[in-house]
């Protein structure tokens, strides 16, 4: 499944500008779901941390194009320049090769 990308992003927010943190991730998240290549995000919270959030996203094109376009647009490079004031520490990106994929119903 060359034409697909997924990774796992680790973000732990500040205690003291979690809320905000929050509120950009879903308007990040809600600007990518408009993406073409877009497929799914899962967003969770850890159950341990709750300022830490964990994301789970799959994108139709490869890792490649996923890093030199779609975190080169405007929304995504305003994002990113919010991070460092927002993040307890570096986020983390894991990303995968898909192997088999079994979709489910929705949650």
């Amino acid at each position: 499944m060359s034409d697909q990308t997924a990774f796992i992003v680790r973000l732990t927010a500040k205690p003291e500008v979690r809320e905000r943190f929050r509120a950009e991730l879903f308007n990040v998240v809600n600007r990518m779901a408009q993406e073409p290549d877009f497929i799914n995000t899962w967003v969770h919270e850890d159950a341990n941390d709750r300022n830490t959030f964990v994301l789970y996203e799959t994108w139709g094109c490869s890792r490649d194009f996923f890093l030199g376009t779609h975190l080169a647009k405007d929304y995504r490079v305003q994002y990113e320049a919010l991070l460092p004031e927002l993040l307890a520490k570096e986020r983390t990106i894991d990303f995968l090769d898909i192997v088999a994929s079994y979709p489910g119903r929705s949650a």
